[in-house]
């Protein structure tokens, strides 16, 4: 008897399920599994075996290119005349968990050049900014204000729907944001957009310095202003904030909390 139960726990990042299946030739099982998103994914993979062996070690994490067909693994029947059987589980999330942060990058400020903003939370910001966002930066700023590619990338993910904010965590899914992957396999959030507020759509490549969208009050907020995090897949499909520096006339630096930031 051959048979193959394949379960899948989806993240909390909202994506297309990533396919798994199994192909038989020549008495050898192989693995096989499927990205259909745009983005990379990140597979964690354990399997059961009976009368098998894997060419690879399992539990098995693998990244998963976008669009693309990748075989995970190879399993042999330890003894062919004897019958074999296999369960695998696996979860899937978006990003590249083994992905790198280019450290010699210097942000550019994501507001008008020549125009100047403030900081009103910095890293490790008492009000909101510890546990896995700690390396967020809040610049406050009108509602409407343009905002401005820190990094170019790729669009991933944008939600502009939500016509709510307010200082109470009930509010803390209904921030506006766009979402851009790096060419390091980090991503960027620029959080609390106005309603309706973004100029980018999924799949669109937006260059450095790009005007993406306005700033608003949405989500979890105690006034206007943007939030903007640069973070990386961790193991388990969460994700953690990573300190960044930003561009100046005077070399690269680390905003602070209370000072005010020209952008060039």
């Amino acid at each position: 008897m051959i048979f193959l139960i394949l379960s899948i726990l989806l993240s909390i990042a909202s994506h297309q399920e990533v396919e798994v299946y199994k192909l038989e030739k020549n008495g050898v099982i192989e693995i096989w599994a499927v990205n259909p998103n745009i983005y990379p994914m990140t597979i964690e993979l354990s399997a059961s075996l009976h009368n098998l062996s894997s060419d690879k070690p399992l539990p098995h994490i693998e990244v998963l290119k976008y669009d693309r067909e990748e075989k995970l693994f190879t399993l042999v029947p330890v003894d062919p005349a004897k019958t074999w059987n296999f369960e695998t589980n696996y979860t899937t999330y978006k990003g590249d968990v083994f992905a790198r942060h280019d450290d010699s990058f210097a942000y550019r400020f994501p507001f008008r050049n020549g125009s100047e903003y403030g900081v009103s939370q910095g890293y490790n910001g008492e009000f909101s900014h510890q546990g896995n966002i700690k390396y967020s930066i809040d610049f406050s700023m009108p509602e409407g204000t343009p905002i401005y590619a820190a990094r170019a990338g790729m669009v991933i993910e944008v939600k502009e729907d939500s016509e709510i904010g307010g200082d109470d965590k009930k509010f803390v899914d209904d921030a506006n944001t766009i979402t851009i992957l790096h060419a390091d396999g980090t991503m960027a959030d620029y959080s609390h957009l106005q309603v309706n507020g973004a100029h980018v759509r999924v799949g669109q490549s937006v260059k450095l310095g790009q005007f993406i969208g306005y700033s608003g009050a949405t989500g979890f907020v105690t006034g206007p202003h943007l939030h903007f995090g640069v973070k990386k897949t961790t193991e388990g499909g969460r994700y953690e904030t990573i300190p960044v520096k930003f561009a100046t006339p005077n070399g690269p630096i680390v905003p602070r909390e209370g000072r005010k930031y020209r952008a060039y």
